[in-house]
């Protein structure tokens, strides 16, 4: 898979209706409230959006050139809303969404090797480079 043809996936993965109604549960809940909630829904929902990402993580490691993906992808703003909840399921599951933690860790690299400002690094971990979040 090329650049381009990552982008389209990516795109596409976070544009599905069910991402987008978890993506409104989690905004409202909060993923770690999503993730120890009694309501099976609510825990499928912040699932759903883990596996999104765990799914974009998996997809990424193979791609050169990652910079056009990267200054589209909400990466540590994603990590940082969901990672309540991944602390949830590590309880049980250790490895629980370690690519997207890799990935994570990654684009905080990739920032600092582009010697992205400090204001963009605010920016993007807070979703503000993104028209879309989620």
């Amino acid at each position: 898979m090329n650049e381009n043809e990552l982008i389209i996936a990516t795109e596409n993965l976070r544009m599905d209706p069910h991402y987008h109604a978890a993506e409104i549960v989690r905004r409202r809940l909060g993923a770690q409230a999503m993730a120890t909630s009694s309501n099976e829904d609510d825990k499928a929902a912040v699932q759903l959006l883990i596996g999104t990402w765990e799914t974009i993580a998996a997809l990424t490691r193979g791609v050169k050139g990652r910079d056009r993906v990267f200054e589209r992808m909400p990466v540590c703003h994603m990590y940082q809303a969901l990672a309540p909840a991944i602390e949830v399921f590590r309880a049980t599951l250790p490895e629980y969404a370690a690519g997207f933690e890799k990935l994570n860790t990654e684009y905080h690299a990739w920032m600092k090797k582009k010697k992205k400002s400090a204001e963009y690094v605010t920016s993007a971990c807070s979703g503000m480079l993104s028209a879309r979040f989620g």
